[in-house]
């Protein structure tokens, strides 16, 4: 079985046909025939299919599916140099094979940079400044039962009685 260069997930740019110079996800690997199916905004080889609608909450129409491109069409972006890049191999800090950029030497991390969640620190500061002030008076008198409030009016009762 062949080993390849890219895998599901990865974001990699077109280098030759309708769509050379776009970036698109691999969204599956065909390794029996030797093709990636990719989806991407403003691709020309997406899939149109005629869907009839089966049940009654199905919606029928024309549904777009993602494209095939042969695998030696696409080439892996880096995340660290933001270029396509050819592949190299070699076996990282933890004792595992892992992938490397050719161009620029870092690891190969393929996938769109996320945005990173807020930390403890500045998390605790938010509330801080939305929490009252130390000064502000609070009240802090107890609130009356229900039978409290209701003794005068009881008691008024049984008196006109």
């Amino acid at each position: 079985m062949t080993k390849y260069s890219v895998k599901k997930d990865d974001y990699v740019m077109i280098i030759t046909g309708k769509d050379k110079g776009k970036t698109a996800r691999i969204s599956a690997v065909n390794k029996e025939k030797h093709r990636v199916l990719i989806e991407g905004d403003g691709l020309k080889t997406v899939n149109t299919k005629a869907v009839k609608a089966r049940k009654a909450s199905d919606k029928g129409g024309l549904v777009e599916q993602p494209g095939s491109v042969d695998i030696s069409n696409v080439m892996p972006i880096c995340s660290a140099c933001n270029k396509p890049t050819r592949v190299g191999y070699r076996i990282g800090e933890d004792g595992k094979r892992e992938r490397y950029c050719k161009k620029c030497g870092a690891t190969l991390v393929t996938k769109k940079a996320t945005a990173k969640k807020a930390t403890k620190a500045k998390a605790t500061a938010r509330r801080k400044k939305a929490a009252p002030a130390d000064n502000a008076q609070v009240d802090t008198a107890p609130a009356a039962t229900v039978a409290e409030t209701n003794a005068p009016a009881a008691e008024a009762q049984k008196s006109e009685e």
